[in-house]
């Protein structure tokens, strides 16, 4: 097992623009199956390859790319219980990115 603090766990994400997911983390903290369970893509779900810094004491920056081309990152503090996602996706005939703020907590 990984020493991630969200290695293992399954965690509900509620964004303050509405957006819902369940994030499953592999023991290892090195995958993830995401699901979209309220928002604009509802039932959206894959699985990724994770990339995990720990940038503070329990504060991890968690980042993935998507087949879709989109990349994300989560900064998810286990203090406070907030996360910080940035989104990048292509649009409009460019990229575009989004940063949202929200909360998370565990699901056992």
């Amino acid at each position: 097992m990984s020493d991630f603090e969200f290695a293992g766990k399954g965690f509900d994400i509620r964004l303050d623009n509405g957006v819902m997911f369940h994030n499953t983390y592999a023991v290892e903290g090195n995958r993830m199956v995401y699901e979209e369970i309220d928002g604009v893509v509802e039932r959206a779900s894959e699985e990724v390859e994770l990339f995990v810094a720990e940038v503070a004491p329990r504060m991890y920056l968690v980042g993935w790319n998507e087949l879709s081309g989109a990349a994300v990152a989560h900064v998810m503090d286990f203090r406070t219980k907030r996360i910080t996602a940035f989104r990048s996706m292509d649009a409009d005939g460019g990229r575009v990115g989004e940063v949202h703020s929200g909360t998370f907590e565990e699901v056992k």
